[in-house]
């Protein structure tokens, strides 16, 4: 396997320039995943390491070798795509060998790699079928196949679960991190999914309008995000955002609105004049909204709430709930009984509390 370089990559359209110097550096035998919303330029930036798409400024390395003029037959990569590109014609084994065959390998060593993918993917039962004789998931398994038996340097993934249902979805994602782990590849994933880049990745670049917000692991992007975009995007449930101001009172700090006064238990520098203090965002998320006190927390004042929606998801509950003008959202136990409009109290995590600059939207704690 190889690592890959991106060497401040730009790509232009005319004069519109949708990826601005994006530098990443993707580790020999590393899951990094591409990660954000629809048009944000992560797709785009796969195909560029493909060689599907012109680089217009910056370079391209797979290992230490440029790969900017390079054809994409001549990169050493294997590319999953989001509809399969099976040819309809041909039986499972004959798509997984297509490659192979076009580049004069011995039919001994096809048969050969072609049965070890099979086994690996599950799919030996499968070699003699045709694409339409398959489900959507066997499909996949096959797509991923015919990348495997090519032996290429790096795998690249464009959304490829994303004609799947929800089940399939999960069980594709437990066989990709599987895969993961017996070949040690060099993996490239792009997704808009959060849940699969939480799950599947070795570090997360999370994008955004063209731009790299964070680079991480799944824990350090999911407790430590940079700013007020990667802590919306990534987490399920969404993140709870309350606007307020910081204020001292003798040796202690609060973020303070019409409806809250929190105690920040942590240093703020209140000297930054990049940061206005007086416009600050604070951040919860809904697992660290308590609705009875928990003695081995550190949690905040009692806040007054009313009960607006109720969600049963089996194993827990989504509890909507209204703090003046603000509306907060708690997971909590399904056990939890109260109903829309009863008036209830929570308490917040202070030791998982978030702060925000509202104005440029970075982290500032």
């Amino acid at each position: 396997m190889a690592s890959v370089t991106f060497d401040y990559v730009k790509k232009k359209y005319g004069e519109v320039e949708v990826l601005h110097a994006i530098s990443l550096d993707v580790k020999d035998n590393e899951f990094l995943v591409l990660v954000g919303p629809s048009g944000c330029g992560k797709s785009t930036l796969l195909r560029m390491l493909a060689g599907l798409e012109e680089i217009s400024d910056g370079k391209v390395y797979i290992e230490t070798r440029l790969v900017n003029a390079l054809p994409p037959r001549d990169r050493e990569i294997a590319m999953v795509f989001q509809d399969y590109a099976l040819y309809p014609h041909m039986t499972v084994e004959e798509n997984m060998s297509f490659g192979l065959r076009l580049r004069n390998t011995p039919k001994e060593e096809i048969d050969k790699r072609v049965a070890e993918a099979a086994q690996i993917l599950q799919i030996t039962s499968y070699l003699k079928r045709t694409p339409k004789q398959l489900s959507g998931g066997q499909r996949q398994r096959v797509a991923i196949g015919r990348a495997i038996v090519r032996k290429p340097k790096v795998f690249l993934f464009d959304e490829p679960l994303s004609n799947l249902d929800a089940k399939l979805r999960e069980e594709m994602r437990v066989e990709l991190a599987k895969l993961h782990q017996k070949l040690n590849a060099t993996i490239v994933y792009v997704t808009h999914d959060q849940v699969e880049a939480m799950t599947l990745a070795t570090r997360i670049a999370v994008m955004q309008g063209g731009y790299i917000q964070q680079i991480g692991t799944p824990s350090e992007v999911y407790s430590r995000p940079a700013n007020l975009f990667v802590a919306g995007f990534i987490g399920s449930p969404t993140m709870n955002f309350v606007n307020g101001y910081l204020e001292q009172e003798a040796d202690k700090l609060y973020f303070k609105n019409d409806t809250m006064k929190v105690l920040i238990p942590f240093a703020i520098p209140l000297a930054n004049d990049k940061i206005d203090y007086k416009s600050v965002v604070l951040g919860v998320r809904p697992e660290d909204i308590f609705i009875e006190r928990v003695l081995d927390k550190k949690l905040s004042d009692v806040i007054n709430v009313d009960v607006e929606v109720v969600e049963l998801l089996g194993h827990r509950k989504n509890v909507y709930l209204t703090a003046g003008e603000y509306r907060l959202l708690a997971t909590v136990p399904a056990s939890f009984n109260k109903n829309p409009g009863d008036k209830m109290f929570v308490w917040l995590n202070l030791d998982n509390l978030h702060l925000f600059d509202k104005k440029s939207g970075v982290r500032i704690n």
